[in-house]
């Protein structure tokens, strides 16, 4: 169960530490492996890591960005929990190569485990016969094969929520994952990237290690306490009704309502008074909502469209499927964004958000009080990559990255 949850927002390496010494006195006598998400100056790194780890032992954090609101100021969100912990080394998908669904697609430098290079080497390089959502869901039938060591003998009813820290690539983990524990919600945090910092693409660490790729998490179990995954998309102007994906194909959505999705896409954006013609689009966003009950239940961004085939070429692996109801969906350009970070009184929760690639070197919008704002009962962290996302059997995990989406595991 959760045992205790914080996010502080402190103004020098020193203030932190006071904060997370009286963490580690109320924590000490309770247990459980510590979680942590950090943004922090790379010449305070070494000093707060060592103080983590050495208060720590048991734990699993990575490197994060700043909230918006706190830019200038260090920000460490913790959290106990108790639950199996696991390291992952699955490969995850290269990105998409847009409106190229059928080039090759192994070219990842990460070396693809054995249960995926025997399916890659059934096709002697004939990539034109290939079908990659079929290779993955083979690959994801071997899980037992692929999936972390520590949760092989767990049993699927056992488990109920997992989180992680992950790299950019978390596809490989959260087929594993959803083929074997099916039923539970599934909340990946894809780190902040950090090669200008420590040097790695991102950094993870797990009880005094530390790594630059794959995932670290821990599962948890039902009987320590019920959770609910939840999901919000602020700021989102509807462009279209609800509209039907007619065919797919790969990451392309090829036609909506039998018709020319790019065009349709198009006239809303002129209907709605935006410039069609520097379309897909410098300082704006637009999106792909899959509906459910009125309620935006998925998210991909589009990053391409062609007026004259028709297709529109999302941000994803997978676009949504024939017979999904969709709307277009577009995101202002903002300055900033708008994030609640105001102390629990009720159920605590772990939130992770994500955030703009940059947000300028201003003032903070939120200047504190005093040398240290301790918010209690939320564990909130936030990254340029993105969280990944599944809520049960019946949803593909998928990758939100729309500044200021949020996803909220909390106790209930």
């Amino acid at each position: 169960m959760m045992i205790r949850a914080q996010t502080i927002v402190a103004r020098t390496p020193n203030a932190l530490l006071a904060s997370l010494d009286r963490f580690h006195l109320q924590s000490k006598a309770k247990g459980g492996t510590f979680l942590f998400a950090l943004s922090a100056p790379s010449d305070a790194l070494s000093v707060i890591t060592s103080h983590l780890k050495s208060h720590f032992p048991r734990h699993i954090g990575c490197l994060s960005s700043p909230l918006p609101a706190y830019h200038s100021h260090i920000m460490c969100a913790v959290a106990l929990l108790n639950g199996i912990t696991f390291r992952s080394t699955i490969a995850g998908r290269a990105d998409p190569q847009v409106g190229r669904w059928h080039a090759a697609r192994h070219s990842s430098t990460q070396q693809l485990p054995a249960a995926q290079s025997s399916v890659f080497e059934e096709f002697n390089g004939d990539v034109g016969k290939v079908n990659w959502e079929d290779i993955w869901d083979r690959t994801a039938m071997s899980a037992q094969e692929m999936i972390p060591v520590e949760l092989r003998t767990a049993r699927p009813e056992d488990v109920s929520s997992i989180l992680y820290f992950s790299d950019k690539a978390p596809e490989g983990i959260a087929k594993a994952l959803k083929a074997t524990f099916p039923h539970s919600n599934e909340l990946g945090f894809l780190a902040s990237s950090t090669p200008f910092i420590t040097g790695r693409p991102v950094t993870l660490f797990r009880d005094g290690e530390i790594y630059s790729d794959g995932a670290i998490g821990i599962a948890l179990q039902p009987s320590l306490g019920h959770t609910s995954l939840t999901a919000e998309f602020p700021d989102l102007v509807d462009l279209t009704p609800d509209l039907q994906i007619t065919s797919s194909e790969g990451n392309l959505i090829l036609t909506v309502d039998n018709g020319n999705p790019t065009r349709l896409l198009l006239a809303a954006m002129n209907k709605h008074g935006l410039d069609g013609r520097d379309v897909l689009l410098k300082d704006d966003e637009f999106y792909v909502g899959v509906m459910s009950d009125g309620k935006v239940e998925r998210l991909h961004r589009i990053t391409s469209g062609d007026p004259s085939r028709g297709t529109i070429a999302l941000g994803t692996m997978s676009a949504p499927p024939q017979g999904s109801t969709i709307r277009m969906l577009y995101l202002p350009r903002r300055d900033e964004v708008t994030l609640n970070l105001e102390p629990t009184h009720g159920n605590t929760s772990i939130s992770f958000i994500a955030i703009p690639d940059s947000f300028g070197d201003g003032p903070p919008s939120s200047a504190l009080d005093n040398d240290v704002l301790v918010i209690d009962g939320n564990f909130v962290a936030g990254s340029e990559n993105g969280f990944m996302l599944r809520r049960g059997a019946k949803e593909e995990g998928w990758i939100c990255t729309l500044p200021g989406g949020q996803a909220c595991l909390r106790w209930t």
